[in-house]
């Protein structure tokens, strides 16, 4: 019964997705422009204290926000991607059973936040998978991320990210930066959305930094059987690498390895030169590793790299000349952030910018981007 549940969600989503997929691709094609008088601002950075049991870690987050704004943005999503009423009770399937779907301690985390904030675990669990659910051919969301790794003029690993989603400006007054933290220290950082547990973006200070880009391949069913093997939620994989891989090559191998509920573009830089990898995966199997090595950058946006980028979204080659115009000898996270900032790399859906380095913890920096192109 569960099984045909969910693939009744399936068809559901696979169905709205290609009746809107025209719109979109129309809305793509269309010329940004600025929004007057509008600036980035900085993100806010909360601790979350990884020694404390699961279901009390976001208590010292939740407190400083309106939880009802995490439920709005889970309304308006599902009234833009789920409009079914069969996605209520896909949900309260998996939240009455969520150790079956989400690992510990990221399923008690979720009731933490659920119980002592009053939000309901549906709607976290959609929040917290919605990737899991998006990325697949034909997807509603076309445009959605760049990653660059690059050495600087000071020989250090620098990351880069626009993270872009289709609704940013409900997700903009949730953006945050968490500093995860184990007796007293830091362990990692990371830039993530209120009531979202798993990590896109993050740094881990002497290791590595990684990103996580969409990709949209495959059709949704086969994420859905992902998710009934075992696989896991693709962040919060990413987030387990950077809790316990040690190094850049431990963080790769755990990347290209593991098996996901979607496909995605991982994105990974080093603390030393050379160290920049874009792992291409499948939801079961490492599709391919591009490895930096020699050259002084690596750029991923959401489309295989041994394919031309749709002409309707071609932030590929945009990234490529302006990366180009600055130059590895007048490089730095200054630069980076402006070639993250040139249209249409920037883009009416980019909701933050994060600017990293594995080997300078003082180069961690968010900023969210009410600047961004006007809708």
């Amino acid at each position: 019964m569960k099984v045909l549940i969910i693939l009744g969600l399936a068809l559901s989503v696979s169905a709205f997705n290609q009746y809107r997929l025209a719109n979109d691709e129309l809305l793509s094609m269309t010329k940004d422009e600025t929004t007057p008088g509008k600036e980035a601002v900085s993100a806010k950075t909360y601790i979350v204290n990884l020694d404390l049991p699961p279901m009390e870690r976001w208590n010292n987050v939740f407190q400083h926000f309106n939880p009802e704004d995490f439920t709005v943005a889970i309304r308006t999503l599902i009234h833009e991607f789920l409009p079914s009423n069969l996605v209520i009770y896909i949900l309260e399937e998996v939240a009455s059973e969520l150790d079956r779907y989400i690992p510990q301690p990221f399923a008690d985390e979720l009731r933490g936040i659920s119980n002592n904030f009053r939000i309901g675990l549906g709607d976290l669990v959609l929040g917290n998978l919605v990737y899991d659910l998006s990325a697949f051919t034909h997807s509603t969301f076309p445009r959605a991320c760049t990653s660059i790794v690059a050495l600087d003029k000071m020989g250090r690993i620098i990351h880069g990210r626009n993270l872009d989603y289709l609704i940013g400006k409900k997700l903009k007054a949730l953006t945050m930066q968490v500093d995860y933290q184990k007796n007293g220290k830091t362990l990692f950082m990371a830039t993530t959305y209120l009531g979202y547990i798993g990590v896109i973006t993050g740094t881990k200070n002497g290791a590595f930094s990684v990103s996580g880009d969409q990709r949209n391949t495959g059709n949704i069913f086969e994420n859905f059987l992902s998710a009934l093997n075992g696989s896991w939620p693709t962040f919060m994989l990413q987030r387990m690498v950077l809790e316990d891989a040690k190094d850049y090559q431990e963080a790769v191998a755990l990347l290209s390895r593991t098996s996901t509920i979607a496909p995605v573009y991982f994105i990974v830089g080093g603390a030393k030169p050379g160290e920049g990898a874009i792992i291409v995966r499948d939801q079961a199997h490492l599709r391919n590793i591009t490895l930096m090595d020699n050259r002084w950058y690596i750029l991923e946006t959401n489309y295989d790299p041994w394919n031309a980028p749709p002409k309707f979204d071609d932030r590929r080659d945009a990234g490529i000349a302006a990366m180009n115009k600055v130059g590895r000898e007048n490089m730095d996270p200054e630069e980076l952030y402006k070639v993250l900032s040139v249209p249409p790399v920037f883009n009416t859906h980019t909701t933050y910018t994060t600017i990293m380095s594995a080997a300078d913890p003082n180069v961690y920096r968010t900023m969210i981007r009410y600047d961004a192109p006007s809708d």
